[in-house]
């Protein structure tokens, strides 16, 4: 992608189908003496404009006849991407778009690259990464929550907080090398107490960002619900009927399942994975706190598969067959994966055609052979992703996968100066740590960017935007 400004750009902002109103985004240097060009009518009007304005015009448009458009016009850099820029509103037929856009291309303007009005923005100082990533996730918001979170963080939610942070370590870290500047001199430009006092605040800063990145909500990654229970509790079988499918193997004989397996299902609009997973032996998964290897035996692996699986989930389903609902192996192992996993757990009696009679608090019974419960189920699953999804979406999907790592790694490096200004290892040490963070903040904020970056972010931009 081109990362230049001197050329004056134009695109169709609004959408492909036919419609009562359309747009056509014009940027660049020579907007306004492109418009005079083409608007000879209006050529004195636009020559005196000097803040934004609308305009009444008229244009010709060979084979076309006289359209009438709304000219609104920023003559200086006030404008979205800062620089001299128009918008031409009128009758949004396809055809009416394309001739008009045609007559700005030949008298001299270039159609514009996917996202280079946002590009642009960005180069001009007039929005930071994060700001240009909300507006990729408010074109591609897939609902009022979504929408709002990406409003939210285009008006500066996450930015104006990145900016504060980076001016407080900036000040910081001028007062420690003013410091060192006098190192021979009797001269404090601050103390201990107050450095570690501003790195401590810098720290929980930092800790309040990453848990606002860590959630894993949003448009690219499916949520993940996770089948769990001890052997032969009718995990397979569960997960056959709710796939509508015979992709597990199920049997009586205990252990069948040993690794995981992954369905893609879909319910009331929601995309998300079932996955089926090994049956817990408590004595090898829940009570191995050691931190060493999993031994290199199928069932130690295939006990480990399963609680990688319940880490990554966003809702687990615990089995327990009808008729061991009062077991206490398995009332035990159903507690030690509400306390492993990192989400909700719901606890669903499986084989509920087994027994007539099941204990007042068992609300979830299902029945694979019968099918009773499962669309039940399966609705209430969706149900339950949406909320915890648009509960915990604080930023759009592309900037916590883009920042997560930046923020621990500036987390990481403000642990390191906070330890050095306590051990007085040197303020050279602090600041050279402080450095390392503000590159990494920098990553965030796209203060310190790689093309290869800009050029992931805006290609994923429909031309126009």
């Amino acid at each position: 992608m081109r990362f230049e400004t001197d050329t004056t750009i134009c695109a169709i902002a609004t959408g492909s189908e036919g419609a009562p109103r359309g747009t056509i985004r014009v940027t660049g240097p020579d907007t306004i003496a492109l418009l005079s060009e083409v608007f000879e009518s209006s050529r004195d009007p636009l020559s005196r404009i000097r803040s934004a304005c609308v305009i009444d015009a008229r244009l010709v448009v060979p084979q076309l006849g006289e359209i009438p458009i709304a000219l609104f016009c920023w003559p200086n850099d006030r404008s979205y991407t800062g620089q001299p820029s128009a918008e031409l509103h009128m009758l949004g037929a396809p055809v009416v778009l394309r001739e008009v856009e045609g007559l700005l291309i030949s008298r001299g303007a270039r159609l514009a690259q996917p996202g280079e009005f946002t590009l642009r923005a960005y180069l001009a100082g007039r929005m930071d990464l994060t700001q240009c990533e909300a507006v990729l996730g408010l074109i591609h918001a897939q609902g009022e929550r979504a929408m709002r979170v990406a409003l939210e963080q285009l008006a500066g939610g996450l930015a104006e907080p990145l900016q504060r942070l980076r001016r407080d370590l900036i000040d910081l870290l001028a007062d420690l090398e003013a410091g060192l500047d006098f190192v021979d001199e009797d001269i404090e430009f601050v103390s201990k107490n107050d450095v570690l006092r501003r790195l401590a605040q810098a720290s929980d800063h930092l800790l309040r960002l990453q848990q606002q990145l860590a959630h894993r909500s949003g448009q690219d990654l499916a949520p993940r619900v996770v089948l769990a229970g001890l052997p032969n509790a009718g995990k397979s079988s569960l997960f056959n009927a709710l796939s509508r499918a015979e992709l597990a193997i199920a049997s009586q004989q205990p252990g069948t399942t040993r690794d995981f397996l992954r369905s893609r299902l879909e319910r009331d609009g929601i995309v998300f994975d079932l996955v089926d997973t090994a049956g817990i032996d408590r004595g090898v998964a829940m009570d191995r706190s050691d931190g060493e290897d999993w031994p290199s035996t199928p069932d130690r692996q295939a006990q480990g598969v399963t609680m990688a699986q319940l880490q990554d989930a966003d809702l687990v389903l615990y089995c327990t067959p009808a008729d061991v609902v009062s077991n206490d192996e398995d009332d035990a192992c159903f507690a030690q994966v509400v306390d492993h996993a990192p989400c909700d757990v719901w606890r669903i009696v499986t084989k509920g055609d087994l027994i007539d009679c099941l204990p007042r608090s068992s609300n979830r019974v299902v029945s694979a052979v019968g099918g009773s419960g499962i669309r039940e189920l399966l609705d209430a699953m969706a149900r339950h992703i949406i909320q915890s999804r648009e509960s915990l979406q604080d930023v759009v999907p592309m900037t916590g996968q883009r920042c997560r790592d930046s923020i621990q790694r500036a987390q990481e490096r403000i642990r390191d100066a906070f330890i050095a200004a306590e051990s007085e290892s040197g303020d050279e040490v602090v600041a050279g740590e402080l450095r390392l963070a503000l590159d990494e903040l920098g990553q965030v904020a796209g203060t310190v960017v790689n093309n290869d970056v800009l050029d992931a972010l805006f290609s994923r931009f429909c031309i126009g935007k």
